[in-house]
């Protein structure tokens, strides 16, 4: 009997699957992983393949290979690869059908619109999924994936967990592989250690989370940008990658897209299961029309960098621009800046403000003087402007309209000020002040204090009592 594999090629790894039965997918699948190194993946996949069709897989030969490809560009890449290795018993599958065919065929997928959130080691593919339409659109970042939260967990070992950085390659691959395990492990324990020789990684899970949130959350904003160019409303997101296994990434999800979420046994093994489902059908049992990639044109260029996610706004007819001189600092931050909540400034003036109004205050208190009810010690700083009692943020704005989370809101402050009109100190707002009006004659103040000199106040007048007269008898 013959058998059938299934392979995806990624940048880091790749995937071979072989169904037990090819006929009941449900029987289960054998798989293997390969790591790539530094060797060109296409390059490996083929060599490999070469060498499973020369010894067979359990004892059978192999009749075909279902390989699945990203894009027209790596289906070229495998193509020669395959031609130089002199196989021609393959067949290329999109990752869309391979997706969708495990899908069907396992029954974990019931919608006719979907979204494919493809989270692997190099990068994120969106993909919108419309099968009335047989149609889908796919787009791709690398500004999230393995690596990046790999590289997340390094820094953070490196800063804080007593781990040396390695001055040896092998040290050095070694350390890498560690972070990629605690990363693993963390899908399935609170708090991870794994030693290595460059020390022992500690990582919680509580830690892990707020390393990765900024990055976790663009990528949802991502995935609703996809979704808005796509002019569909699907259904539910499937999770698919080794990324999917990351507990944050789920919640992210759930929480931004309100949709239900599909999460696939083994998710990083759906698309090798997929392809090897196709290729073992019959030619006849073959779609007859593929899906259609459609990729709508974006609106401007976008930069080729791939350090931050790109932002794709909705085409509409736009007033005169607005004025450059308008743009901030902000403008100029990296994506994740972005993302991070900003409190109000407190200037110089205001905190020595408040040292000399305790100053102030004691001062008063030696010289037994009653400030009048009402009036505060200290008028608007020096700049002329006043403190506001209310709290406000700086919030980062979308080019689209999208449910977002609440964001953690904070107890908003208010500046107390204190008066003097009673035995008990009491704190309210304090209301800017007008600008006060000109004085011909200002008062004298305390140097240094701004306080006018208490004066005390005139003496009462004291009367005696008179004397009675006295009388001398006989005078």
């Amino acid at each position: 009997m013959s058998s059938v594999l299934g392979v995806t090629v990624g940048e880091s790894a790749v995937r071979i699957v072989r169904p037990v039965d090819r006929t009941a997918p449900s029987a289960g699948f054998q798989f293997q992983v390969v790591e790539t190194g530094k060797d060109d993946p296409a390059r490996l996949a083929a060599s490999t393949l070469g060498a499973l069709f020369q010894a067979g897989v359990a004892g059978d030969p192999i009749e075909t290979v279902g390989l699945v490809y990203r894009d027209q560009a790596q289906a070229e890449r495998l193509r020669a690869a395959l031609s130089a290795e002199k196989l021609d018993h393959f067949t290329l599958v999109s990752e869309p059908e391979a997706a969708l065919t495990y899908l069907q065929a396992t029954g974990e997928l019931g919608s006719n619109t979907a979204v494919f959130y493809d989270l692997g080691d190099a990068g994120l593919t969106v993909t919108v999924v419309d099968l009335r339409a047989g149609q889908v659109l796919a787009e791709r970042t690398d500004s999230i994936g393995g690596r990046v939260f790999d590289k997340a967990i390094r820094e953070h070992a490196l800063d804080t967990n007593g781990v040396w950085r390695p001055d040896d390659p092998s040290t050095d691959n070694e350390l890498s592989a560690q972070c990629r395990q605690a990363k693993e492990k963390l899908s399935e324990s609170d708090t991870v250690a794994v030693p290595g020789a460059a020390g022992v990684v500690f990582l919680s899970r509580d830690t892990f989370d707020p390393l990765i949130s900024q990055c976790v959350e663009s990528s949802a904003q991502f995935v609703h940008n996809v979704i808005a160019r796509s002019n569909r409303n699907p259904e539910a997101v499937v999770l698919l990658g080794g990324g999917a296994h990351v507990p944050l990434v789920q919640e992210v999800l759930r929480s931004w897209l309100k949709l239900p979420l599909v999460v696939p046994h083994e998710p990083e093994l759906v698309l090798a299961k997929g392809g090897a489902i196709v290729a073992a059908r019959p030619p006849s049992s073959q779609p007859i029309s593929p899906l259609t990639r459609i990729v709508p044109p974006r609106p401007a260029p976008v930069s080729e960098d791939t350090d931050r996610i790109p932002v794709v706004k909705a085409a509409v007819s736009s007033p005169p621009p607005e004025k450059a001189a308008e743009k901030t600092d902000d403008d100029a931050k990296p994506w994740w800046a972005a993302l991070s909540w900003r409190g109000p400034s407190v200037s110089g003036k205001q905190i020595s403000g408040a040292g000399l109004a305790g100053s102030a205050l004691a001062v008063v208190a030696v010289i037994g003087i009653a400030l009048s009810a009402g009036n505060s010690v200290f008028g608007a700083p020096a700049d002329g402007r006043g403190t506001s009692p209310t709290q406000s943020f700086d919030q980062p704005t979308t080019s689209s309209t999208r449910p977002r989370p609440a964001p953690a809101v904070s107890p908003s402050t208010v500046t107390p000020t204190t008066t003097t009109e009673s035995p008990t100190t009491t704190y309210e707002p304090r209301p800017v002040p007008p600008p006060p009006s000109p004085e011909p004659t200002p008062e004298p103040q305390i140097p240094g204090l701004n306080i006018p000199v208490p004066t005390l106040p005139p003496l009462p007048t004291i009367e005696l009592p008179r004397l009675p007269e006295l009388r001398v008898p006989g005078l």
